[in-house]
Parts: C-alpha cells; structure tokens; sequence
C-alpha cells in the first residue's frame, strides 16, 4: 500500500500532494537562488578587467608644464645689419593645456603660453635710431594663446603625445621701440606691442601614477612673427620767430614735424624641453 500525505502549501490548499512532489517544489527555490546569484556574480567578475586602466574613459584634461626656452634663428641673432635680429637669450616658458580626446586617440586642444627671454649684454651697443635708448634696455615677454588637434597613444601606463597648433602672439620688447618725430631733442621714444601668427609642433611622453595624475616631458617648437606698423602724423612742435625781409616784421612761424612710419617685423623661434603634471577628468 502506497501512503498518500495530504499537505496544504502556500496556493494549493484543497489539493493532494505526494510526499516526492513537495520535496521537488522545495528544491526549487534554492536552484533558482543560486542561479540568479551567479548571473550577478558574473557580472560583477567583469568589472575588473575593464578597469585594467582607469583613465581610459578620461578624455578631458589640464596640463601645467613649465621649461628651458632656448633661442634659435635670427631670435637669436646679434647681426647688427639684419632688422630681424632679435639679441634673445636662455629664458624660460610656462603652459597651461586643456584637451578633448575623442575617438581613435585624436582630439583637439587649447594652450596658453607665457615665455620671456633676456637680450643679450651686446645689445647695449645697439642703437636701431641713433638714439640713446638702446636694444638691450628690456627683454622679450611673449604671450601665446594657440588652437589645434593633438594625438595621444595609451600604451599601459604610457602615454605618447604630439600636437600641431596655430594661434595669435603678443610680444613686448625694446625691439619694437620707435623714435617719437614729435621730440625736437630726439631723446623721447615709444614703447610698442607687436602682435602676429604663431605656431607650436611638440612632442612628448608621460607616465600615468594613477587614473587620474600624469607626469610629462615634452619638447616643443614654438615661435611666430610678431611685428609693428605705426604711424606718426604731421603735428605741431613749436614756433620759430621770422622776420619778413621786405617789411622786417617780425611774427611767430608754426613748425610741424613730418610724417613718419615705422615698420618692425621680427621673428621668434623657440626650442623649449619641459615637465608637466596632468590631470585627467
């Protein structure tokens, strides 16, 4: 005789259930707790291997560098005969850098520049005007603000990068001095800003600390062609006293300076080694 045990489980009140089909339903919740626990488990498994390298999903980041400027080219040329020649010496260069990488390690950027570079003691002896204030009374302060694409390659905690970047300069220095036609003693000058078409091509390597921080060193090429026009314009400067031969009257001349123009054009060539700290976001 096969013994029947009646048993009411949850939903199946008023029904008849085996002794092996209760053990069956039983089993079954744990099965199904187990599969849903490792389906998460899995999931979970996967994160560290996407994570092998933190920063790969940081496309945006800020670089402080900052550097040797070495002069080159008629920037650093004491030929007295040649009006490009800018008397630069040894200075130094600062750059701030914000990047947008996006597919395919290309990307783009934006980069203020800050150099300055002393004239070299020679310099004192230079005298554009035949007048007393001469070249070397000031050094070169230029200021770059640059756009342009720029490539970065990952490899592990690598990073290869190079940029090509065009832009505008503001350059100050006692090389864009002129003589002001106005001054009858020849001793009053004017001070001037030149302003013109940049560039930068560098290249340089950096090792990632962490997901976010980067040490760098980068070489780069920067330089442009800052220059001046002004003009003067005829302007009174005095008067002189004439006498008329004829009546000999004798009354107050108006003297007026003649016009005059000046155009300077430089150019500033710059090879710059320097180390950086990047921080990506």
């Amino acid at each position: 005789m096969r013994m029947v045990m009646k048993y009411c489980p949850v939903g199946h009140c008023g029904k008849s259930v085996n002794l092996h089909t209760f053990r069956q339903m039983n089993m079954k919740k744990p099965i199904l707790l187990l599969m849903v626990y490792a389906c998460i488990a899995a999931g979970f498994s996967q994160n560290p291997d996407q994570k092998k390298d933190p920063s790969v999903n940081r496309n945006m980041g800020l670089e402080i560098s900052a550097g040797y400027s070495m002069p080159l080219g008629t920037y650093a040329s004491s030929d007295r005969n040649d009006k490009k020649s800018g008397y630069a010496t040894g200075g130094w260069l600062i750059q701030a850098t914000f990047d947008w990488m996006g597919k395919k390690d290309f990307g783009m950027a934006v980069q203020y520049s800050y150099q300055k570079n002393t004239v070299k003691n020679m310099s004192n002896l230079v005298y554009p005007y035949g007048i007393p204030d001469s070249v070397g009374s000031g050094a070169w302060s230029n200021h770059y603000l640059l756009l342009g694409p720029v490539f970065m390659k990952k490899i592990k905690r690598l990073r290869i990068n190079a940029g090509i970047m065009g832009g505008v300069m503001v350059s100050s220095s006692s090389n864009f001095t002129t003589l002001n036609p106005t001054d009858t003693t020849g001793m009053k000058t004017n001070t001037n800003v030149g302003t013109g078409f940049a560039y930068e091509i560098s290249v340089g390597i950096g090792y990632a600390v962490s997901s976010h921080i980067t040490f760098s060193f980068t070489l780069n090429l920067l330089g442009g062609w800052p220059g001046i026009t002004r003009q003067y314009q005829s302007q009174l400067i005095g008067y002189v006293t004439y006498k008329d031969p004829v009546t000999g009257i004798e009354y107050l001349k108006p003297v007026y300076s003649a016009p005059v123009e000046y155009e300077i054009k430089k150019v500033v060539t710059t090879l710059n080694p320097s180390i950086g700290l990047v921080y990506r976001f």
